[in-house]
């Protein structure tokens, strides 16, 4: 389940599936489908299909485990249904996310850094980046942190977020996060932002201890 709340509207997601396919150890496969709820200032409520996401990841230098890994991550945003248009609950037209992610591991902690170009078909382009951390506190137990901005034209949002992973057996693990915006776009307000979803590793595939990396904290941060 994801929230994000703004001056203007709260924005639901429930559920959220999220599929990824881990191809050798360098490419992963991505698709993403939301059902959303969208409740305006005047309390109207609209639901229908949000956008779906279709990505690969492609880690190019180093592997999981290695000092320094390097990937890139084009993802394309689309529209299943044109009612959701009509109604409102997604944008019209396509986006194209083109993204750099480099990661350095050290000692129990993992140091991240992105950034990328959204190319929108109806809209401003925008630039998109952000560093997070995360590490192991307790056997079964990760803590996240992540800043990240988006800017569009002559505006620039950030927000925060802070989250965890917890294992609960071998092929499932938990996943919580919140987050507040530090620095508001024009016109949008403060933006609060929370998560939680349940990570589900199928069987005879990558357990716990061997899927950094394939184990989203939460979903990516992005402008709707």
């Amino acid at each position: 389940m994801l929230t994000e709340k703004t001056r203007a509207q709260k924005h639901v997601e429930v559920p959220r599936v999220d599929l990824n396919y881990g191809v050798g150890r360098r490419i992963q496969l991505k698709f993403e489908m939301p059902w959303v709820a969208l409740q305006h200032e005047e309390q109207r409520t609209e639901t229908g299909a949000g956008k779906a996401t279709a990505g690969v990841k492609w880690r190019f230098i180093g592997q999981e485990g290695e000092r320094i890994a390097w990937s890139i991550y084009p993802q394309l945003d689309f529209n299943m249904a044109h009612s959701s248009v009509t109604r409102g609950i997604a944008e019209e037209g396509r986006q194209l996310l083109l993204p750099t992610e480099i990661t350095v591991e050290m000692f129990h902690l993992e140091i991240n850094g992105e950034v990328g170009r959204n190319l929108v078909e109806n809209g401003p382009d925008t630039w998109i980046f952000g560093v997070s951390t995360e590490g192991h506190v307790l056997p079964r137990l990760e803590l996240l942190a992540e800043l990240h901005g988006e800017r569009v034209t002559d505006s620039t949002g950030l927000i925060t977020v802070g989250g965890g992973r917890l294992k609960l057996t071998s092929k499932m693990i938990l996943l919580m996060a919140i987050g507040h915006s530090v620095r508001s776009q024009l016109d949008e307000g403060p933006r609060t932002y929370a998560y939680a979803g349940l990570q589900l590793n199928l069987p005879r595939q990558f357990t716990f201890e061997r899927d950094v990396g394939r184990r989203p904290a939460a979903p990516e941060i992005r402008r709707r």
